[in-house]
């Protein structure tokens, strides 16, 4: 009897060193994760400013000399996204000027709840930074405001390019907008601490899971154009800070859940109710707004084309002409007029 206390000691004893050195690891990553959300913050805060307008603050970020281009994020996002979007323009001559739409970062949600309002505040900081006209490109959830902005403010907008455009509003499961999937698959910025270590130990798993995001592709599809964006600089530059500009979440949270209840009624675009040359890029396997939704929407603009992209998904521009599709959007942007890119067509079939 007396020769098992030593061996219950023994396993008392062990438990114990278990959770002291449990608990200190989760000690350690609760200090790394602390330093990262703090440096974070303090780098976003550092690359952008604020401007107070009628309609409340607004964050912006302006980079570089050149024709201007506006950049309107996506969900979640905010200027950081818009930037990411913006490099390739900027390489190709363009100044860049970068929003938070409101919800997002630094601009209150209060400074404009709908698309309509959201056009408007941007109109005004527009003003403020003294751009008569501009190129604009709206990224998806950002779309609806970009098409409003186009609508209702149409001497600013000189031409406008859609990257996987809301056409349609959103129907289906409480949980919509690709904003709100990641909001809720990521589960806080913890999660988004431990997907920036993801993206540091397996950047290509990482691709691959984000070819998935509001896309039909197989796996295997979303694995291939992994791998080409492994192998391009700027790819992976580009995919990486996507990656990036949606991290952390808690700033972006209330942006987040308004654009997921405001893309369940989005605003009718009436028949040639926009006069800018617009053009929008579709992915073949794009689930959240199919290619006949983009025709339709396409169809109510007065001078509208379409780049189909064969073996993509939403996130856009993506695969081997990755450099050629950035030519052709800030080609477009410059000069609508000399565009090579064809009209759509007025069935809904695909056009090559």
């Amino acid at each position: 009897m007396h020769s098992r206390h030593p061996r219950r000691k023994r396993s008392g004893f062990q438990l114990i060193i278990t959770w002291v050195v449990i608990s200190l690891l989760l000690l350690g990553a609760a200090g790394f994760f602390t330093q990262w959300k703090k440096m974070r913050l303090a780098n976003l805060e550092a690359g952008s400013g604020l401007m107070l307008l009628p309609q409340g603050e607004m964050e912006f970020a302006d980079r570089g000399t050149g024709p201007a281009a506006l950049v309107i994020h996506g969900s979640p996002g905010g200027y950081d996204q818009g930037l990411a979007y913006g490099k390739e323009l900027a390489k190709r001559g363009f100044r860049i000027i970068s929003i938070s739409r409101p919800g997002y970062l630094r601009t209150p949600l209060l400074t404009g709840l709908t698309a309509e309002d959201q056009a408007d505040a941007i109109d005004a900081l527009l003003q403020g930074l003294k751009v008569r006209r501009c190129a604009v490109l709206g990224v998806s959830e950002g779309s609806p405001c970009a098409l409003q902005l186009a609508v209702r403010h149409p001497e600013k907008v000189g031409s406008l390019v859609l990257l996987s455009p809301i056409a349609e509003s959103l129907k289906g499961p409480p949980i919509a907008s690709i904003g709100y999937q990641l909001f809720h698959d990521l589960t806080g910025d913890f999660g988004c601490w431990l997907l920036m270590l993801h993206l540091k130990i397996n950047p290509s798993q990482v691709f691959a899971e984000m070819m998935k995001i509001g896309s039909s592709l197989k796996p295997s599809g979303c694995d291939a154009l992994a791998s080409k964006a492994m192998l391009s600089p700027d790819q992976r530059s580009f995919l990486s800070e996507l990656v990036r500009s949606i991290t952390p979440l808690l700033p972006r949270e209330p942006g987040i859940l308004n654009d997921n209840a405001q893309l369940k009624d989005i605003p009718f675009i009436a028949k040639d109710s926009i006069r800018a040359p617009t053009l929008l890029l579709v992915g073949e396997h794009n689930s959240c707004s199919p290619y006949p939704a983009q025709i339709r929407l396409a169809s109510q603009i007065t001078d509208s084309r379409i780049l189909f992209i064969e073996q993509a998904g939403h996130i856009l521009p993506i695969g081997s002409k990755y450099a050629q599709h950035w030519d052709s959007i800030a080609n477009f942007m410059k000069s609508p007029s000399l565009s090579s890119i064809p009209r759509p067509p007025v069935s809904t079939e695909k056009s090559k």
